[in-house]
């Protein structure tokens, strides 16, 4: 009898954890869904209308990149479907955009006020090393296209390229060469002041062009 009434009390006690587990995990449960919305709130920009580009059906956010050495960090603007008219042609993941979040207060800005450009790179010009844990961001570097130059009715990789950079916090938004049909290769030296281009003009190569950041930021 005495081991029956143990065995009761073990059921009831099981219950009553069970209970208070299940109650636990309601409550992170909705922290959760309420910390989300306080950061989504905190954090939500507006996706440039952009009238041109309405073909295109679906422009989804990416993951936070963050600005070496600095307070900044940005977000690309991706279309993943077909679009009408200017359009990369397939279903792959294509930037239209770039957002940036500058400081503390995460103020934002976009590069452009038009989501119909096709941006084939967007790099980090970093000082030292690779690792941003040890490096500092002098400015970013782009590759742009801008026009159907090969008159097919989309942006592709046929068109031509406008090589542009921005400062760190993605303002100063500078062309530094244009009509370009290929970037062969690009590279800063030890110092992160001189951008040394290497470029392709249809079927001529163009000599490496030496450009120094501080002119154009």
């Amino acid at each position: 009898m005495e081991q029956n009434r143990f065995f009761l009390w073990i059921s009831r006690a099981s219950s009553v954890l069970f209970l208070l587990l299940l109650l636990l995990a309601i409550g992170f449960l909705f922290l959760g869904v309420f910390q989300s919305n306080k950061w989504n709130g905190r954090n939500t920009v507006e996706i440039v209308d952009d009238k041109i580009n309405e073909g295109i059906e679906d422009l989804r956010l990416s993951n936070i990149t963050k600005v070496c050495g600095k307070d900044i960090q940005y977000v690309k603007l991706n279309s993943s479907r077909h679009s009408k008219g200017f359009s990369s042609g397939g279903y792959g993941s294509n930037i239209r955009n770039v957002v940036f979040f500058v400081g503390q207060d995460m103020q934002s800005h976009w590069i452009f006020d038009t989501n119909k450009y096709l941006i084939a790179k967007v790099i980090q010009l970093k000082t030292k090393t690779d690792d941003c844990k040890d490096s500092e961001t002098v400015a970013i570097y782009y590759e742009v296209r801008k026009e159907d130059t090969d008159g097919n009715g989309k942006l592709d990789d046929g068109d031509s390229v406008t090589i542009s950079l921005t400062s760190p916090d993605g303002l100063n938004y500078t062309e530094i060469e244009s009509n370009i049909t290929s970037v062969l290769d690009h590279s800063i030296d030890e110092e992160a002041s001189i951008l040394t281009l290497l470029l392709q003009s249809k079927k001529n190569l163009i000599t490496p062009k030496a450009q120094l950041l501080s002119h154009h930021l």
